[in-house]
């Protein structure tokens, strides 16, 4: 039996292979659509900065780091596509 992390790692892949074959494409996406790609993002990203920084900073530090990393990508995303991840989800959690 595989575990999450492994389902994970396998869906990722495929999803990378898709978007490769994808390449150069116009595709329409929704903005949930755009969030979707940062949450996995951001489990990647999160881990790796685990693993370059785990050990080198206390636990508090560590916080401070994962939160200035989020915030660096939200402004990003709002200043490069208007999307703002933020009002994004809210919305899609008030619509549950």
């Amino acid at each position: 039996m595989i575990n999450m992390h492994e389902q994970f790692l396998r869906k990722l892949d495929e999803l990378s292979r898709l978007a490769l074959e994808m390449n150069g494409t116009k595709y329409p996406y929704s903005d949930m659509d755009l969030c979707n790609a940062l949450l996995i993002l951001m489990e990647v990203f999160m881990s790796k900065i685990v693993d370059h920084h785990g050990g080198k900073l206390p636990q508090e530090g560590m916080e401070k780091l994962a939160e200035e990393a989020g915030k660096s990508l939200r402004q990003s995303m709002i200043l490069f596509t208007g999307v703002d991840p933020h009002k994004v989800l809210q919305s899609d959690v008030n619509n549950i």
